[in-house]
């Protein structure tokens, strides 16, 4: 199949087509179009392929395979199998049993797998798995089987940013819940950069043209620092995917089945205004200046708004981008 490598993806056009669906399908839609997926979230390529949209698409084996050379956020992962195990995988309902034993169970070494099925010469889809490296809203998927935890007990391994990106319209209602909540996903997603201090120096240059930074969307309007320690300290979850994005399920609020996750306002360090360079806006419980009422009234961008009937494509247009 020859060596593939991570790196930027080639514009638009069918790449994106590909890996948007790809994003839908593994992150949101496997359950309900009758996809298995193990526990660890991961799926045969053979079935991912016969999937009805990416069928209609024709899409092949080595599109799949660039599809996750080229992510710019790694946003899948790859296994090759053996091909004894994966003739035993056909045969059986589930692919536990397969991905129990082949599971890396580092970060690292799950990064080094995927490099490694990049590379295999191999021309069967029955041997591959791939799963989405986080964002997912599917129950199944069991986030402690794959992400590692953060913990107190070592700070060494702790980032130094933890941050949400998030839109001048959606900052007064999060402010009015209490906090992040997750949304649909099985967790509320952040990245660790860019640092506070450069925020604030670079004023209104805004994230478009910058890096990418996975775990958050370039168009972001406001961004939300947490105070990660403080956070551990009170017993909320944080996870690190192998992509290096942090994850939290939040502390549980509610009851029944209006229980819901929430990373809470308390944990908020600082909030800043970066896309109109106005600065911090919110510090440790204090809001510092309000969001001008023009700004929050224009809503989201595109892929964070619209109605019912478009939400399976607001959801894969707003995946690709996170």
């Amino acid at each position: 199949m020859g060596q593939q490598r991570r790196g930027k993806p080639n514009g638009g056009g069918r790449d994106v087509t590909v890996s948007k669906a790809l994003s839908l399908l593994l992150r949101h839609a496997a359950e309900k179009e009758g996809l298995k997926l193990d526990s660890q979230g991961y799926a045969n390529v053979a079935d991912v392929l016969a999937w009805r949209k990416l069928k209609s698409l024709k899409v092949t084996l080595p599109e799949i395979i660039h599809a996750v050379a080229t992510s710019d956020k790694k946003r899948f992962a790859l296994l090759h199998i053996p091909s004894t195990e994966a003739a035993q995988q056909s045969t059986t309902t589930s692919t536990t049993s397969i991905t129990e034993q082949a599971i890396p169970t580092t970060s690292a070494a799950q990064d080094t797998a995927t490099e490694t099925a990049l590379s295999v010469a191999d021309a069967d889809p029955l041997h591959f798995l791939i799963r989405a490296t986080q964002g997912h809203s599917i129950k199944s998927v069991d986030a402690a089987s794959f992400l590692e935890k953060l913990s107190l007990e070592d700070e060494s391994k702790l980032p130094d940013t933890v941050v949400h990106g998030t839109f001048h319209a959606a900052w007064p209602a999060i402010l009015a819940s209490g906090g992040l909540r997750c949304m649909g996903r099985n967790q509320v997603h952040f990245a660790t950069g860019p640092p506070l201090d450069s925020v604030l120096d670079e004023g209104a240059k805004g994230l478009d043209g910058e890096k990418v930074i996975s775990g958050m969307r370039r168009d972001a309007q406001v961004l939300i620092y947490v105070d990660l320690r403080k956070a551990l300290a009170a017993g909320c979850p944080f996870w690190r995917s192998e992509n290096g994005v942090i994850l939290s399920e939040g502390m549980a609020t509610g009851e029944g089945d209006a229980k819901q996750g929430v990373v809470p306002v308390e944990f908020f360090d600082v909030a800043v205004e970066k896309k109109q360079g106005m600065g911090k806006i919110w510090e440790r419980g204090v809001e510092i200046q309000a969001l001008p009422e023009d700004l929050i009234k224009k809503g989201n961008p595109k892929g964070k708004r619209g109605s019912d009937k478009n939400k399976e494509k607001k959801k894969v247009d707003t995946d690709a981008q996170s």
